[in-house]
This record gives structure tokens, C-alpha cells and sequence, in this order.
């Protein structure tokens, strides 16, 4: 019996998340110029060929792959500043989860800082200047702290600075974890062993995020 138009569907759609899931995984460890077609569909378990149904070249499927993360990281954010509680909760939240995704996520933490590399390759000037995902971001955190000025939690300053100082000292700060992480990795030490290691690290960080919304 053929498959009906919703089985299509789904089965496409099964198709692309593996293929995208695939592009991730190659992308964070080799980036875009050293990416393999192959090693892409390797890794999601499809065919070559497949992956050229879907993507004309390389340079279309990872616009996609960064497309998707974009939207992936708005749909977070937002659903994480959409939950109940003070600014200053939901930022403090915010920055722990950020922080020990670099153990738990680490391929969309990785993506996240090799991406600025190659946007410029895979973007025209006028794309990125319409491309609005790191604003929508930044807009929900804006709006949260705008509220938390008026209830007199968060110190009141232009939201749009503080926002960029916070999200700057959370980039930072997942920075310096990264490269920390890495550095006892090589040293032989179980991912487990890491993440307790770095603990009084991911606190303080956390910490001095949170220090500089407070009246």
C-alpha cells in the first residue's frame, strides 16, 4: 500500500533531523571549509545521495544547520524567560543551564562558538543584518529586566546595556570553562571528574552574571 502524504511527511522530516544532527556533529569538530558530504551522511545513517536530494552543496546545508540552531536557541530562550519568577531568578537560571551545558550539550555549546567563524561564509552582509536571531534572544532578556527595573529587583540602567553585559560576562565566562574543561580533558580526566572540578569555577561565574543586575 503507498505511504500516505503524512507518512511522507514524517518520514522527511525524520530524514532532515537526522541530517542535520549529522551536519552538527561534523561542523563542531571540523568546521565549515574541512565539512565532508560524506561524514555528514556517515553520521546520520543516510545515503550520500540523500543528503544531495535534500541539499544542492555543502554551502546550503550548512545554512540550514545554522538556521536551525538559530531557531533551536531562540525557542529556548524564550521558553526559558516565559517561566515564573523574578529577573534575576530567571537569569541566574539561565546562566547555570548555559554553564553545564558545556558538559551536557556540548555540540550546540561548540556550535555556538565556531559559528562566528564562518557566518561570513555562508551569509551575505544583507542576510546577516536581517537575520534577527541573536536580537530575538537578546529582546527577551531586554523585556525581562525592563520588568525587573520597574519592580525595583534589577538596578535601573538602559536594559539594552545591562542585557549586553550580562549576555558578554555568560559568553565569557563559558569561554574560560571551555577552554578549562578541555585543558583537564587532556590531562585524562573523565568528563565526570570535570564537571566536579569546575564546580567552584561554574558557581563563581554564575555568580558574577547575576552580581551586576542586582540594585
Amino acid at each position: 500500500m503507498p505511504r500516505t502524504k503524512e507518512q511522507n511527511e514524517k518520514i522527511r522530516l525524520r530524514r532532515k533531523e537526522a541530517i542535520m544532527k549529522g551536519a552538527l556533529g561534523v561542523y563542531v569538530e571540523n568546521g565549515f571549509a574541512a565539512a565532508d558530504i560524506g561524514e555528514v551522511a556517515k553520521r546520520a545513517g543516510v545515503a550520500r545521495g540523500l543528503v544531495y536530494y535534500y541539499y544542492k552543496d555543502k554551502r546550503t546545508l550548512f545554512r540550514d544547520l545554522f538556521m536551525h540552531m538559530f531557531h533551536l536557541s531562540n525557542v529556548y530562550t524564550r521558553k526559558h524567560f516565559a517561566q515564573e519568577g523574578t529577573a534575576v531568578e530567571l537569569c541566574e537560571k539561565f546562566a547555570s543551564d548555559m554553564y553545564h551545558n558545556l558538559f551536557e550539550s556540548s555540540e550546540h555549546v561548540l556550535f555556538f562558538f565556531r559559528m562566528r567563524y564562518d557566518l561570513h561564509e555562508l551569509f551575505s552582509q544583507e542576510e546577516l543584518r536581517t537575520l534577527l536571531w541573536q536580537d530575538n534572544n537578546l529582546q527577551v532578556v531586554v523585556e525581562k529586566l525592563r520588568a525587573g527595573m520597574e519592580a525595583g529587583e534589577v538596578r535601573r540602567m538602559s536594559p539594552e546595556l545591562l542585557t549586553e553585559q550580562y549576555w558578554g560576562a555568560m559568553m565569557h565566562g563559558m569561554g574560560f570553562l571551555r577552554k578549562r574543561k578541555e585543558a583537564l580533558l587532556r590531562k585524562g580526566k573523565s568528563l565526570e571528574e570535570v564537571e566536579k572540578l569546575l564546580s567552584p569555577e561554574i558557581k563563581a561565574a554564575m555568580d558574577s552574571c547575576v552580581a551586576m543586575l542586582r540594585p
